[in-house]
């Protein structure tokens, strides 16, 4: 009888050594992010007199709630949309694309100034932005894969709150290899060929 506890003890060592083992073997995937980078572009057409008199403003994208996240999703044939599970963006899309159209716009020397809407500093125009897709897709049989980036843009007077001028951009690349990398390199190639597009409207309404 007195054997009794000692047997008791030894299962709940048991145990506890056995709940322990199994949390050691459980290890996080290591998750990795990725940054949208786009090739900065010159603009080599600019008219000589252009928007020099005016300053511009860039708002905060509108996305999906899909673009405000660090989720990396892709779509397969079916319209199934996932999420990478070992990948994520460093920065939403949302912002990505943001940073990247004031960045590139304030380069090209159009305007007297280019501003993020953060700024206290007053306007001629703001740029309204509308990213309606920007998304990583799979073919049905999963050998292949292309990204679809498009952007509706418009431009707003401040004094007079109309529209000057809005136009859809699109671009579509492929994917070189079938993951998460090849979709991030996809879709910088695409955003870079949306914003050359825009440059070289912006220069066009300016004229």
């Amino acid at each position: 009888l007195k054997k009794v506890p000692e047997r008791n003890k030894m299962r709940e060592l048991l145990i506890i050594l056995g709940l322990l083992l199994s949390g050691c073997a459980t290890v996080k995937p290591t998750i990795t992010d990725y940054k949208i980078f786009t090739k900065t572009v010159q603009n080599s057409n600019s008219s000589s007199n252009g928007c020099k008199d005016k300053s511009l403003k860039i708002a905060q994208a509108f996305s999906p709630s899909s673009l405000m996240s660090l989720n990396m999703d892709y779509m397969e044939s079916d319209n199934r949309v996932f999420s990478y599970s070992q990948s994520q963006w460093q920065e939403s899309p949302n912002d990505a694309i943001t940073f990247e159209l004031l960045k590139n716009i304030r380069s090209a020397g159009i305007f007297s100034s280019v501003e993020a809407s953060k700024s206290r500093s007053k306007s001629s125009w703001i740029l309204e932005t509308n990213t309606e897709e920007f998304l990583q897709f799979y073919t049905k049989d999963m050998k292949s894969s292309y990204v679809n980036v498009a952007v509706t843009l418009t431009i707003i007077d401040t004094k007079t709150n109309s529209v000057v001028s809005t136009k859809t951009f699109s671009s579509k690349a492929d994917a070189k290899t079938l993951d998460a990398q090849g979709g991030v390199e996809a879709l910088s190639a695409a955003l870079s060929e949306v914003i050359s597009q825009n440059i070289e409207w912006l220069d066009r309404v300016c004229k």
